[in-house]
């Protein structure tokens, strides 16, 4: 009898401490990080403005100069250039770089003509993040 009395305090003492355990409150899950990013700006050096750009040589080389913070992935830069006459594609090409300042050349010029260059410039994780920019030019 005694045992039954020593295991029945032992069980009631038990189920009273289990019963007086506070219940575990579960850790909230911080919600995820949602990266911005600044809206793509660029210049081209050297700035034709609306000014006729001029080729001394066979290629126009300038610079893209991301003037926003450049994305974390990177940017693409999609050029073209066409003439102006009848909008035959003269070259086309995609560099991608994670740097602010991208050398780019056109396609060999033939003198005496107009061309139109387009320079869009596009984020790489976003694709609605884009600027483009067109001028002229023409080989002396």
């Amino acid at each position: 009898m005694r045992k039954v009395l020593y295991y029945s305090a032992i069980l009631l003492s038990l189920s009273i401490l289990n019963s007086c355990k506070k219940a575990k409150t579960p850790t909230p899950v911080p919600p995820p990080v949602v990266v911005t990013e600044e809206n793509i700006a660029f210049t081209i050096d050297p700035d034709p403005g609306t000014a006729t750009a001029s080729a001394s040589s066979g290629t126009y080389t300038f610079n893209v100069n991301v003037s926003s913070k450049v994305p974390s992935a990177g940017v693409k830069v999609d050029l073209t250039t066409k003439k102006d006459s009848d909008n035959f594609l003269l070259d086309s090409k995609t560099i991608e770089s994670s740097t602010a300042s991208i050398a780019i050349s056109t396609g060999t010029l033939a003198a005496g003509t107009l061309y139109n260059v387009s320079v869009v410039v596009t984020s790489k994780s976003k694709a609605t993040n884009t600027a483009t920019k067109t001028f002229k030019v023409a080989r002396k």
